[in-house]
């Protein structure tokens, strides 16, 4: 139904500048679709809520994504608190992922820079697009496959080492000010 839309859309690839922004895509989309379609693609985005019940009402892509984002969300948890051996709390959705996402997080963990952890785990979530894009290459599940991935693209496409230092000097700054006052 999309064939035309899909097939002017530039690849994307994980690490690379996408060349265009999710308003940029929202804004081609809404020349192609109806009101309605374009509505159900807007909803989609990387933050999911924590609440069981998020992925209803949602197109399949995004509550297939909504599932899996709670599930990476609450091992990521476990692993931050050490409780990677309890598997007292039920975890929704695991599906085949299970042992992937714990090898990759297990990686991530290792890295000692942030930047590179948050890319690990953004990778997880490229390969889960992934399987949900199969079979979906002209069709409104593969615009949302696209969407979703330009914002995790785009997570990337302002940040550099001089304005990391400059967020982290001015934090520094109102935590040292507000300190100071409160003596």
């Amino acid at each position: 139904m999309y064939y035309y839309f899909s097939a002017s859309l530039p690849s994307l690839s994980f690490g690379q500048n996408p060349g265009m922004s999710v308003a940029d895509f929202d804004e081609l989309a809404s020349g192609q679709m109806s009101p309605e379609s374009l509505a159900e693609l807007k909803s989609g985005t990387l933050r999911v809520s924590r609440e069981p019940g998020a992925a209803a009402g949602l197109p399949r892509v995004y509550a297939d994504y909504t599932r899996f984002e709670q599930y990476l969300r609450t091992r990521i948890a476990e692993r931050r608190a050490g409780r990677d051996e309890e598997r007292a709390v039920k975890l929704p959705d695991p599906e085949l992922y299970f042992g992937e996402v714990d090898t990759a997080l297990a990686a991530a963990a290792a890295a000692s820079d942030p930047f590179e952890r948050e890319k690990q785990i953004d990778r997880i979530r490229w390969r889960m697009l992934d399987d949900l894009e199969a079979g979906h290459d002209f069709d409104f599940d593969g615009l949302c496959v696209y969407r979703l991935r330009l914002a995790i693209l785009n997570k990337y496409r302002n940040r550099s080492a001089e304005t990391g230092r400059e967020n982290f000097n001015a934090a520094v700054d109102r935590i040292t000010d507000s300190a100071e006052k409160s003596i």
